[in-house]
């Protein structure tokens, strides 16, 4: 008995340290635009996606607040508000498009000018919770 109580606090407390390594949400409020998404926009992003930067004068997307990720491209939204698969944004972040619009740009290894990283796994998953719970500018 006393063998198997230990086992069973051995293996809870695995779990536990497990969860703790987690990236942390808050359930209640879900993903926050301004907390959790806009700093990773700002850290790998903007630099291309501002006012009178590359990528706003290539497609119109600017991505220095809320508003201008809503607003979109000039051929449309990027984002669809509960279906992060229907979401232009999320799905040339996650790899699920064609390299040559993958972003941030030139992240692939095949192309000639492979230098921006790819967003990491976390940040991925933070965009995809974002717009799956509504993505609101909270």
């Amino acid at each position: 008995m006393k063998t198997t109580s230990l086992v069973v606090a051995g293996f809870l407390a695995g779990c536990i340290s497990l969860v703790g390594c987690e990236q942390k949400v808050d359930v209640a409020g879900g993903v926050s635009f301004a907390n959790d998404v806009l700093p990773i926009l700002e850290a790998n992003c903007v630099d291309c996606h501002d006012i009178a930067a590359e990528g706003v004068a290539t497609s119109g997307l600017n991505l220095r607040d809320y508003d201008g990720v809503m607003q979109g491209t000039r051929v449309g939204l990027v984002v669809a508000p509960n279906s992060s698969e229907s979401s232009a944004l999320y799905l040339v972040i996650a790899h699920q498009t064609d390299p040559q619009i993958q972003m941030p740009k030139h992240h692939h290894d095949t192309l000639a000018e492979g230098t921006d990283p790819s967003l990491t796994e976390n940040e991925i998953k933070t965009f995809q919770n974002w717009i799956d719970q509504g993505a609101l500018d909270n």
